[in-house]
């Protein structure tokens, strides 16, 4: 069965549908997750080499605040065009950027919010982290494919992750380990390097083309979560019928 086929998967298959999905389209993942990478790179390569200039120090700081919001686009960017593709389309870069932008502030929020959330999680040890991880799995998705609002993503995640939190936690916890044990090894061979600005290059090229995979992973849990609970994919197949001419 091809990865565009809505059905519910296993953890397995959901990260091998990610791997599909990414190698389909991998040119433009990487194109957009390499633009807006450059203004970060900017900025850490201003603050590694300016040292204590308030100049530099003033630079750097601007990269990482516009850094923040092209991260913002990235993720949107990632999060739509793979649901297009995987509900039967193409990847459209352009297109995708255009309906995101509108919606960079609230994935901006999103994010913030986010990491108070996971913060205050891990106060209640690890337990309490993985339970937040978990219930609030994809807020993102929920603010780009169903235009809600930073509090609305959050109740949306809350009420699809209800009673799946297993599920969903073993299929992040399997992406998340692939991306981090390749990630581990990116970095032991930037440094063995010896150069600190070199080191940096080769972990934010693997962060270029590894990234996506975090993206399109959520994506489709988000979708999973929605046939498993909604019956989303017969409700997506209606229409898609209706929408075909009579003959």
């Amino acid at each position: 069965m091809s990865v565009q086929a809505l059905r519910a998967r296993s953890v397995s298959e959901l990260v091998d549908a990610t791997f599909s999905l990414y190698r389909r389209d991998a040119s433009a993942y990487i194109m957009v997750t390499a633009i807006a990478s450059i203004p970060g790179l900017v900025g850490q390569l201003l603050l590694q080499g300016g040292g204590a200039s308030a100049t530099a120090a003033f630079a750097g700081v601007i990269s990482l605040v516009v850094s923040m919001i092209t991260y913002a686009l990235m993720t949107g960017v990632i999060l739509r065009m793979g649901s297009d593709v995987y509900l039967g389309g193409e990847a459209d870069v352009a297109g995708a950027v255009r309906a995101v932008m509108p919606r960079v502030g609230t994935l901006i929020a999103i994010a913030i919010g986010k990491s108070i959330l996971y913060g205050l999680g891990a106060i209640v040890f690890l337990v309490g982290f993985l339970y937040a991880f978990a219930r609030w799995f994809a807020p993102e998705a929920v603010a780009i494919l169903e235009q809600k609002d930073f509090g609305e993503s959050f109740a949306r995640c809350s009420q699809l992750s209800a009673g799946r939190k297993r599920h969903i936690f073993k299929a992040l916890f399997l992406g998340y380990a692939i991306y981090f044990l390749l990630m581990v090894g990116v970095i032991a061979v930037a440094a063995a390097f010896g150069s600190e600005t070199l080191s940096l290059f080769v972990q934010s090229l693997f962060m270029v083309v590894a990234y996506p995979i975090v993206g399109l992973l959520t994506m489709l849990l988000y979708y999973d979560t929605r046939i498993r609970g909604e019956g989303f994919d017969v409700e997506h197949l209606s229409r898609s019928l209706a929408a075909q001419p009579a003959r």
